[in-house]
């Protein structure tokens, strides 16, 4: 019995020892765990990156090139604001350049390969001349993108205006209609009566010789400001579709109605109606401070663009332009001012985007409370700053499309217009002239 219990207790010994050696063995093994987990965590620490924090936008420079009459300094610079708010690494680097040098300027600069990025186009010969020789982008798949989302805040009318051969390559930021800007106190002061025909003109001009003031000042040095005159008289004749007909050499230039349009202003001319030098007068630079200073009743063309150039003092009213007698009072107009975006420029898409902000609501109420008409429909009320404005813009609806989109024929009907004027050709010379080119342009 006492050997039995002897082994008992022997038996028992064996197996606590066993058991604190697995216990010992667990616990080594989780030591063991712990510290290789610490290790690893502490390598993976140790072999991970540092965060790097974002990096910063590249700088960049955009060209903007443009014109900048009556109220669109202040248009500009704050849209040039908006832009810059969104992209704060970019700069916008305008270049203001005067209407009279502006096409040549910019003519060079692209034949130099230097290029803005994004600049002002007239929408008739001249942007028709850099559409086709591919001077400028494309941009109807930036208009159709995310289910036409651009294309819809601008008017349709205002982009079937500026389309070249189905495209659009500029977009358009304000319309305008070109009427006759009158002084009513000098009408007041010499006892005149408003004139409604070219016959009321003639007998103004009568009126006032020897006084030193003239009916209207013209600044036919542009060439828009003399093809404005004469697509005026083709459409009170009702030649308004011939003449598009004629720009796409599917019609004669030497057509009555146009022989016509260039007698009326011959009659003008000879008649004492135009101040004098007007084929030396640029109209920003000459004919807009020749009437402003009270040596005309009227000035041609004005609109919006310039109303906020007109003094404050003087009482000034904006009427249609006179009709030939027996023919239909019109009212031309159409696009004023629209951009397009360089061919060669490094930055397209973003140049595109500062396109897009001419067209935002905040840009269209902008353009609208500083006198000038906006591509695109307002959502909010807004009332302009410039009541004589709101009665231009209020007849933007009227307005008959004045362009002369082939830009040969367009810088020919402005010479024929400046012969007539300085009375080196007679009507029937200057429109052979533009034939004479237009049958040139078609037969290449």
């Amino acid at each position: 019995m006492k050997k039995l219990l002897i082994i008992l207790l022997v038996s028992l010994l064996a197996i606590s020892i066993t058991f604190v050696g697995i216990g010992c063995k667990e616990e080594e093994v989780k030591e063991t765990e712990e510290v290789k987990e610490t290790e690893e965590v502490k390598e993976t620490e140790e072999a991970a990156p540092e965060e790097e924090a974002a990096p910063e936008e590249e700088p960049i420079t955009l060209v903007f090139f443009t014109q900048e009459p009556g109220a669109y300094p202040t248009i500009n610079t704050q849209v040039e604001e908006n832009f810059i708010k969104k992209h704060p690494n970019v700069t916008i680097d305008k270049q203001v350049v005067g209407y009279s040098e502006f096409q040549s300027t910019l003519a060079a600069l692209i034949a130099s390969g230097d290029a803005p990025d994004i600049f002002l186009v007239e929408s008739g010969g001249p942007y028709v001349s850099m559409a086709q020789t591919g001077s400028i982008v494309d941009l109807d798949p930036y208009l159709e993108a995310n289910g036409n989302e651009w294309s819809n805040v601008i008017y349709p009318s205002a982009l079937d205006l500026i389309k070249i051969d189905g495209k659009v390559y500029g977009v358009p930021v304000s319309l305008n209609n070109l009427q006759v800007m009158v002084n009513r106190d000098l009408l007041e002061d010499h006892g005149l009566k408003e004139p409604e025909t070219t016959d009321d003109l003639v007998e103004m001009a009568a009126k006032l010789e020897g006084t030193g003031i003239a009916p209207i000042t013209f600044g036919v040095a542009d060439k828009w400001s003399g093809v404005d005159l004469f697509v005026v008289f083709v459409w009170q004749q009702g030649g308004g579709e011939l003449m598009h007909k004629a720009d796409n050499g599917e019609a004669s230039w030497n057509d009555p109605v146009f022989i016509g349009a260039m007698e009326a202003i011959k009659d003008l001319v000879d008649s004492g109606v135009t101040f004098e030098g007007a084929t030396a007068m640029a109209w920003h630079e000459d004919a807009l401070p020749n009437w402003v200073q009270g040596n005309s009743v009227m000035v041609w063309p004005g609109g919006n663009f310039m109303i906020q150039d007109i003094p404050e003092s003087m009482n000034a009213d904006a009427i249609w332009f006179p009709n030939i007698p027996g023919k239909e009072r019109v009212l031309t107009g159409g696009i004023a001012l629209s951009l397009a975006v360089s061919s060669t420029s490094e930055h397209k898409d973003l140049a595109v985007e500062f396109l897009k902000e001419f067209t935002t609501q905040e840009a269209y109420e902008l353009i609208f409370i500083n006198g000038v008409s906006p591509a695109g429909s307002l959502e909010s009320k807004v009332e302009s700053a410039y009541p004589l404005s709101d009665k231009v813009n209020a007849q933007q609806g009227n307005a008959l499309d004045r362009r002369i989109y082939t830009p040969e024929i367009y810088d020919a009907i402005a010479v024929a217009v400046q012969g007539i004027f300085s009375g080196d050709i007679n009507p029937e010379e200057a429109m052979n002239q533009v034939q004479e080119v237009s049958v040139e342009v078609y037969e290449e």
